[in-house]
């Protein structure tokens, strides 16, 4: 018989010590190996600090401490490569940033700027907080979303903004202590405009003269004296068309251009250049809401490529015949009129006619 008692012992070993523990309980959950039960105390945790922790071997996975180092606290687990911080319990507060605002001209290829105070109650220095630009419907924020790569101090407003209301957010991150606060958002502001294509203008060119051609140039005007030119002078577009294949050949940005301004204008100078002879040519304009406009020289074309594609020319009505002064230019009146002046150009300045 107790050989009988011994093997049926024997049978039930296995169960026990797979079954739930229960510590300050007979009922442990189901659904627990390991249930603690308490009123008066708590699960204390081992508590390390950087060289007692680093000294465990092979840490496992799900591995918990507490660790302790100097002025910090965290709750640690070790997730296979690294221990990584579950929560780390303080007193200090969380910095804050005020008086968000937004500053600049806000129309398309203008550069808005955002300020902010940083605060901490603590006295701890701003680490590298996270801004982000934010775009929406109208002032109320409606359809509100993140500007992709928006995340600066300034911002070049683009043409996806043309009509929407624009916001900064700061998030303040301190070096120590409690390190990262609230975001804080501007008011938004609005809405973007577009300045007016007829501000920049194809306004002057020279491509032929008697003997070798000499002195070739195309001048872009832009309205406005220097201090309300465009921030962003690279979304201006300067391309020369050759009619024979109705393809550009040469394409420059007006910021690479020569400037020169008076009090009403900016003049922006291509030269230096093999400009084509007609019959017909042409030279595009583009801003950042698109083409301004194509003209031609000796007849009209339809663009196959580049800003133009697809776009009729149009003539500006007079031509250089190969047998003027190497310093006569097609000049455009301040009505748009187009002229040839024959020997005295005025490239870099306000146009003679």
């Amino acid at each position: 018989m107790n050989k009988y008692l011994f093997i049926f012992a024997l049978i039930l070993c296995p169960y026990s010590a797979i079954s739930q523990v229960g510590i300050g309980t007979t009922t442990p959950d189901q659904s627990a190996i390991l249930d603690v039960s308490s009123t008066t105390g708590g699960l204390l945790l081992p508590r390390m600090n950087e060289v007692e922790r680093d000294g465990i071997s092979n840490p496992a996975i799900g591995l918990l401490i507490y660790f302790i180092e100097g002025n910090q606290q965290c709750l640690q687990v070790y997730n296979g490569s690294s221990w990584e911080n579950i929560y780390c319990p303080t007193t200090n507060t969380v910095p804050s940033a005020t008086n968000v605002s937004v500053s600049g001209t806000l129309n398309v290829s203008e550069i808005i700027t955002a300020t902010y105070a940083y605060q901490d109650a603590e006295s701890d220095i701003e680490d590298v907080s996270l801004y982000q630009w934010y775009r929406s419907d109208d002032a109320s924020g409606t359809n509100e979303i993140a500007i992709t790569g928006a995340t600066s101090l300034n911002y070049t407003v683009s043409v996806s903004d043309d009509g929407k209301y624009l916001s900064f957010g700061v998030t303040p991150i301190a070096v120590t202590g409690a390190l990262t606060g609230l975001e804080v958002k501007s008011n938004y502001v609005g809405a973007v405009g577009v300045v007016s294509n007829a501000t920049a203008r194809i306004n002057e060119f020279h491509y032929d003269n008697a003997g070798t051609d000499v002195n070739e140039f195309v001048e872009i005007r832009i309205s406005g004296n220097l201090g309300s030119q465009p921030a962003d002078l690279s979304q201006y577009m300067v391309s020369l068309y050759n009619g024979s294949d109705q393809s550009f050949y040469l394409t420059v940005t007006l910021d690479s251009l020569t400037q020169t301004c008076d009090a009403s204008n900016c003049y922006y100078v291509l030269d230096s250049i093999a400009i084509q002879n007609g019959a017909p040519d042409g030279i595009a304009l583009s801003s950042p809401s698109g083409l301004v406009e194509f003209v031609s020289y000796e007849g009209t074309f339809t663009a196959s490529n580049g800003i133009a594609s697809g776009v009729l020319s149009v003539n500006v009505g007079v031509f250089e015949n190969g047998n003027g002064d190497a310093n006569g230019a097609i000049e455009r009146s301040v009505a748009g009129v187009w002229s040839v002046s024959t020997n005295s150009n005025s490239k870099g300045s306000e146009n003679s006619l």
